[in-house]
């Protein structure tokens, strides 16, 4: 397959169908004429202020249509597009635009001052450059297949964001495959739900900008509210659905309890976390055959997917869902603790030897030698491997299993989080004297973090929690906090991981203290309470954040409130005291007045903060 930059495939799109719908948001459309000359714009604008091919370019906005715009604009000119997400606290951001060294950035509408506060502290000499141009001219640049084009930025060991530079040709392989693959033809309607910080946002954007299809931008309560979700994939007719099976949870339990008939829906593709096969199970019972679902797996280092697998009924029988076979291109080696293949039904480290690679990471040569090295079986120092520090096991059927992190590095909701950076940040709070990290999974196979740490001055651990947001993204704060009068080490004095106790998602009420449901409702809610919170007892005056619920159990709760009880109880009510007591009084005073209103049910995110029982502004995507 001949390269083609991916700017080119969309340009090609955008002669074939000028008028046809490129992108659709809730703020707006943009039809594929319009999308070009806004990139144009974009490109122009940059290119007068002298920004030029090889040039990192951050974009900060949130309009999605502005986003893409950018993105065209910034391969357009030759230079590396860095998308940043505007939800993100502003310390991280800075990081970030300071590790990227710009001189320009592109700044969306209505994000101006917040842009600015952290473009004045990381890059005094940025230009602002809008996205609302009108086809001014542009020379562009000739693309070639090793150019660098995008950087996106995961958490690092120390808890600064670390950079992974992307090529050309590794973006152009991937859609061209998948959109191969699912036979993606004109006109697809094709979800983009991923934040603009991750790179499986180019598989949202360029599968349907390069085949003639619509880039659909759900509502932004959406991806918190599980029935707006699927609502929306119904009736919006998407065709193609990628997501986290975290996200993918609660629109199976929707489709299976409404009378939906997602006559469009042809694929649902899961990457960024383990797919439980209890999740397939739910999936294939409610649409059959009717509907594929696509295993993927790849980290950034090597660009999005490099493994594919279509789930099947009997793969629900394992004790995990296969990430399957490498796709074209890619090949997978699975390497022992000798740097020998490992055996048929062993576990080794998943390394993947392709092309298609990214170039390493952004200004850290050391990283970069330290994660992309010479292949043990040839030592031929141009065949290059990419140790990923995940471990697997190839099956009877050639088939790969995934079985976890090789290091402290994990997955949460789809988000890549290093271990060592959350605990990094923990000792950074004065009250911290030492803090381990760990991950957890509850029986549905759901991940969270548990953080064990040593206090100085009686300090309160779930103080803690509001000092870790403020700094890493919501993937990266534990769900829970567990005091300890020291951490156990080993002989050398490093902390003895295997020592600690077995993580939960609460420990800070002794059980004496703890107060358990006493009336009917109360005891329905704490059934209810247990099967979607991991916790085997409860404590009718917790808060449902301090026992690791976030916005998307909050919505699911208040879902399953109109099944369980016939009524429907306002958000902000709820957010006001989210525990069971206070939730059992309004849902009495609900059935007592059935007059509760439908229209605070269906909210955004905004004001909900899950460090505390009323809630503050929090900014989402």
């Amino acid at each position: 397959m001949a390269f083609e930059a991916i700017q080119s495939l969309v340009g090609r799109a955008i002669e074939r169908w000028p008028d046809r719908v490129a992108v659709e948001t809730p703020r707006g459309r943009l039809t594929y004429a319009e999308l070009d000359a806004r990139a144009d714009g974009v490109a122009a604008a940059l290119q007068a202020a002298g920004a030029g091919a090889g040039t990192p370019i951050p974009v900060l906005a949130e309009d999605r249509r502005e986003i893409i715009a950018a993105l065209l604009g910034v391969l357009r000119l030759g230079g590396v597009f860095v998308p940043l997400d505007m939800s993100a606290p502003a310390p991280r951001l800075a990081q970030m635009l300071r590790d990227s060294d710009p001189g320009w950035a592109v700044v969306g509408s209505g994000v101006e001052d917040a842009a600015g506060a952290v473009l004045a502290a990381a890059a005094p000499a940025a230009v602002r450059v809008g996205v609302d141009g009108t086809g001014a001219p542009v020379t562009r640049h000739t693309p070639g297949p090793d150019d660098p084009c995008a950087i996106f930025y995961t958490s690092g060991s120390t808890g600064r964001p670390k950079g992974i530079v992307g090529r050309l040709r590794g973006i152009d392989h991937f859609v061209r495959w998948e959109t191969g693959l699912l036979g993606v033809e004109p006109g697809w309607r094709v979800s983009h739900v991923t934040s603009p910080a991750f790179d499986a946002m180019l598989r949202d954007v360029f599968v349907p900008l390069t085949t003639g299809g619509t880039v659909c931008v759900p509502p932004p309560e959406a991806t918190g509210d599980p029935s707006v979700l699927t609502r929306w994939i119904d009736e919006e007719r998407i065709n193609l659905v990628h997501c986290v099976p975290t996200l993918l949870r609660g629109v199976i339990r929707e489709a299976a309890a409404g009378d939906r008939e997602f006559a469009a829906l042809r694929c649902v593709a899961m990457s960024g976390e383990k797919l439980p096969p209890a999740d397939a199970a739910r999936f294939l019972d409610r649409f059959g055959d009717g509907v594929e679902l696509l295993n993927l797996y790849g980290p950034t280092e090597t660009t999005m997917t490099k493994t594919f697998h279509f789930v099947t009924h009997a793969d629900v029988l394992r004790p995990s869902i296969p990430i399957g076979r490498p796709i074209p291109g890619a090949e997978v080696l699975l390497l022992n603790g000798l740097n020998e293949p490992a055996p048929e039904g062993t576990v080794g480290e998943i390394c993947i030897r392709t092309a298609y690679r990214s170039l390493g990471y952004h200004r850290d040569p050391k990283a970069t030698a330290r994660a992309f090295v010479t292949n043990p079986l040839t030592g031929d120092p141009e065949d290059v491997i990419y140790r990923t520090g995940d471990y697997g096991r190839l099956l009877p059927d050639g088939s790969l299993e995934f079985l976890g992190r090789k290091d402290h590095q994990v997955k949460i909701g789809g988000v890549r989080v290093e271990l060592d950076g959350v605990e990094s940040v923990l000792r950074e709070h004065p009250s911290v004297t030492d803090a381990a990290v760990v991950a957890a999974e509850e029986e549905s196979g759901v991940p969270y973090l548990c953080a064990f740490v040593e206090l100085a001055d009686g300090a309160d651990p779930q103080d803690l929690r509001g000092h870790v947001r403020e700094r890493l993204p919501d993937s990266a704060v534990p769900a829970v906090f567990v005091p300890l009068p020291e951490l156990p080490r080993t002989i050398s004095g490093k902390i003895d991981r295997k020592a600690l106790p077995t993580p939960v998602l609460r420990r800070d009420t002794p059980a004496e203290d703890r107060v358990a449901p006493r009336t009917p409702t109360e005891q329905a809610l704490a059934r209810l309470w247990q099967s979607i919170l991991p916790v085997s007892d409860v404590d009718v005056r917790e808060s449902v954040f301090e026992v690791g619920g976030g916005s998307l159990v909050v919505f699911e709760l208040l879902s399953r409130l109109v099944t369980e009880f016939g009524v429907q109880v306002p958000l902000q009510e709820f957010l006001a005291a989210p525990t069971i007591e206070s939730l059992a009084a309004l849902i009495e005073e609900a059935i007592l007045t059935r007059d509760a209103p439908d229209d605070d049910f269906f909210v955004s995110l905004d004001g909900i903060d899950e460090t505390a029982a009323v809630p503050a502004r929090r900014s989402g995507d």
